[in-house]
């Protein structure tokens, strides 16, 4: 999957300064075709800027500080006014802008935070700390948390480095303060967050051993010889795995593939004091001998991973090249002892994930080789499934519900019937005396699999199916469609191709056979 989102996509920019000539034509690059509306700060409530925020797929909003309050310095040096003025001004007038912008239909809103590098005065007065820009931001994200995502300007800069952010030029000609290498780097993050809003993401991570997660090879050096640990040779394995980790509690999914003896890899991961990666947030190990293209096949079999949603990471370029070669799907990454982890990016992780979710999640995969073994013990799949003793709950989903539903829709590409929902898109739906949601849970003898399945009727039109590749082979799609069946008059179904999900098409087909299929683009 390309980080690139092809698609069509209308944003609306609030700002009190100017960012072209670059700016769209850096979108550009990111979308395939994009409207872009300009919105003067203080104009957006002018009837010819209401139309543009109620077609915008995205709402940005990027405020110089430097505008809002040109002579600060001068006037908290003078102690015409005090730190906390300032601070409750320019929040005050941001929470009012969101309160404006959110009566109009907006999915999503961006908003850039403060930045205070613009200052000339530390040339003269050293680099001391001044915490005025940073608790402006820290105010406005307890005061706008729910409503808007926002982006970290000052970290942006820190990036590009201070020199190169600014155009001396450009702010006195066009009042366009940035620069060319800065506002490049700002539409990347604005794409990304975009990207991260859809739940357009790998899904995977699977990780060699050997020179990856530790120095050296463990069938040759033996455990006690690995280099693993806070300091010395050992610390960039160490810190690798802090990373993963990192990724794992933003929902990653990670397995671990390397030619190896299963019981010494098992010996690391179970009693390795330095080990920050354990066994229990591994989903599946393949370790063995063969080679590492069919191991990885074996992976997305066992966890129902497409192979387009996974990344492979190995520190040998003769590995790397056979999975690139037969495996063109998976995304690829050599591992460096001293790499930045720029390759990362093809991640793109929400930052707010319930860590029960993710502890679900990876049991229910955990637990699925003893499902395996139980399943080999019945010749009718029917006794299988009794035996399983399968729980289900389906309800009207609560407000708690919305968040996992909103990335069980963006997750899924399988069984769905293409839809994606944020969690804003949700309220609105649910918001409607018409929209009725369904969340289904769903445990058995082995593990609580969690929140697993998502349907919403409008009047009479299915609008919404998404079910999670982990509760599929349980004979639990057909109990929800009959529970929709039982309650429902469905004579329309709403469905959008993600080119992995005609099965599911067929399927709803047959359970609704008197409805028509209406085709999303």
């Amino acid at each position: 999957m390309s980080n690139l989102l092809k698609a069509h996509v209308s944003i609306s920019v609030l700002s009190n300064i100017i960012f072209e000539p670059y700016f769209v034509l850096y979108l550009r690059t990111c979308f395939d075709t994009i409207n872009v509306y300009p919105i003067p700060y203080g104009e957006h409530n002018e009837v010819e800027y209401q139309s543009c925020l109620l077609d915008s797929d995205l709402v940005v909003i990027w405020l110089n500080c430097e505008e809002f309050l040109p002579d600060i310095r001068n006037h908290l040096d003078s102690v015409e006014i005090s730190q906390q003025q300032v601070i409750d001004e320019l929040v005050g007038r941001c929470a009012r802008l969101s309160e404006d912008i959110m009566q109009y239909r907006t999915p999503h809103i961006l908003w850039f935070l403060f930045e205070d590098y613009f200052n000339k005065l530390p040339i003269a007065t050293g680099h001391s700390y001044n915490a005025l820009v940073d608790r402006i931001n820290a105010e406005l994200n307890g005061t706008l948390k729910n409503d808007v995502s926002f982006i970290d300007l000052k970290r942006l800069i820190a990036d590009v480095g201070i020199p190169n952010a600014y155009d001396q030029k450009g702010k006195y000609r066009w009042n366009a303060p940035y620069s060319k290498v800065l506002i490049e780097a700002a539409v990347k993050e604005i794409h990304k967050q975009y990207l991260i809003a859809q739940g357009i993401t790998k899904k995977c991570l699977v990780l060699d051993c050997d020179n990856v997660l530790w120095g050296g090879i463990l069938s040759e050096n033996g455990v006690e010889n690995i280099k693993l640990g806070g300091a010395g040779f050992g610390r960039p394995y160490q810190d690798f795995q802090r990373f993963v980790l990192s990724l794992y509690y933003h929902s990653v999914i990670l397995a671990v593939c390397s030619k190896n003896d299963l019981s010494d890899v098992m010996t690391m991961f179970r009693e390795h004091s330095e080990m920050v990666l354990k066994e229990e947030y591994i989903a599946c190990f393949q370790v063995n001998w063969d080679n590492k293209p069919d191991n990885i096949k074996r992976i997305a079999e066992t966890l129902n991973v497409g192979l387009d949603s996974m990344v492979f990471i190995d520190d040998s370029p003769l590995e790397i090249e056979a999975v690139k070669a037969m495996l063109p799907e998976v995304t690829v990454i050599r591992y460096e002892r001293d790499m930045a982890y720029e390759q990362f990016s093809c991640f793109n992780l929400k930052s707010n994930v319930s860590k029960a979710d993710i502890d679900k999640r990876n049991e229910t995969y955990r637990t699925n080789q003893s499902r395996e073994s139980m399943k080999s013990q019945y010749d009718s799949y029917a006794d299988y499934i009794t035996a399983l003793e399968i729980k289900t709950d389906i309800h009207e989903a609560t407000p708690i519900e919305y968040a996992r539903i909103s990335e069980l829709t963006q997750r899924t590409n399988k069984c769905t019937n293409g839809v994606r929902y944020t969690v804003t898109d949700i309220k609105e739906r649910v918001g409607s005396s018409n929209v009725i949601l369904y969340s289904l849970s769903v445990s058995d003898r082995f593990s609580d699999l969690g929140l697993v399945g998502v349907i919403a009727v409008e009047g009479d039109a299915l609008t919404l199916f998404s079910l999670s590749c982990r509760a599929l082979g349980r004979e639990i799609d057909g109990e929800l469609l009959n529970f929709i069946a039982d309650k429902h008059q469905i004579k329309n179904i709403q469905f959008k191709e993600t080119g992995k999900n005609e099965d599911l098409k067929a399927l709803l087909l047959k359970a609704f056979p008197n409805a028509t299929l209406t085709e999303l683009l």
